[in-house]
């Protein structure tokens, strides 16, 4: 099975703060999104997943704010690989003291 769907996110910062969000791997492309952020990047297996991606905020939601406190950051993020579930962990490209963990359900295959 690849790792080609619809995967539900939930992640965490080295800083106590969580959110959740949605992403779709598919051909190489991360696509998602939560309340406050929007994620766009690309993704490669070899033996495990490795992801660079874009977050960035698209709504002005005033008291919301990403996990690692930026508006605007680029993620590098791996782990194991699972056909249901995986994590992935990583940190701030900007700034690697700032690091997150994603814990990642897959919800829906693609068309």
């Amino acid at each position: 099975m690849s790792v080609e769907a619809l995967w539900s996110v939930s992640f965490q910062s080295n800083f106590g703060m969580r959110g959740d969000g949605i992403v779709v791997f598919e051909s190489g492309r991360v696509l998602g999104g939560d309340s406050v952020m929007i994620y766009t990047g690309h993704y490669k297996i070899h033996g495990e997943v490795s992801a660079e991606v874009h977050v960035r905020r698209y709504a002005a939601n005033p008291g919301l704010t990403s996990v690692v406190g930026l508006e605007d950051y680029n993620l590098r993020v791996s782990g194991k690989y699972h056909e249901q579930q995986m994590t992935l962990i990583g940190a701030v490209v900007e700034d690697r003291n700032r690091q997150i963990s994603l814990q990642l359900v897959r919800r829906a295959e693609l068309p």
